[in-house]
């Protein structure tokens, strides 16, 4: 599992793997989190927007297809 190193609020590091023995870090299971992103109320953002897995940012656009489809229909 990898972990966010979280400083102020900011991502400072990301660490691959287990955590070192007395360490804190934040899991961030498969977010794409980089260093520099912001981490508030337990969300992951960049430039103010959630990081998303992969597989909520596909539910998100089928969503977003599916809605414009509908608007092409009508």
């Amino acid at each position: 599992m990898n972990y966010a190193i979280v400083e102020n609020g900011l991502v400072i590091n990301i660490i691959v793997g287990p955590l070192p023995f007395g360490m804190d870090g934040i899991s961030i299971s498969d977010r794409p989190v980089a260093i520099g992103d912001a981490y508030e109320n337990g969300f992951f953002l960049r430039d103010g927007v959630v990081v998303l897995t992969d597989s909520e940012r596909i539910q998100a656009l089928e969503a977003e297809i599916l809605a414009l489809q509908q608007q092409l229909e009508a």
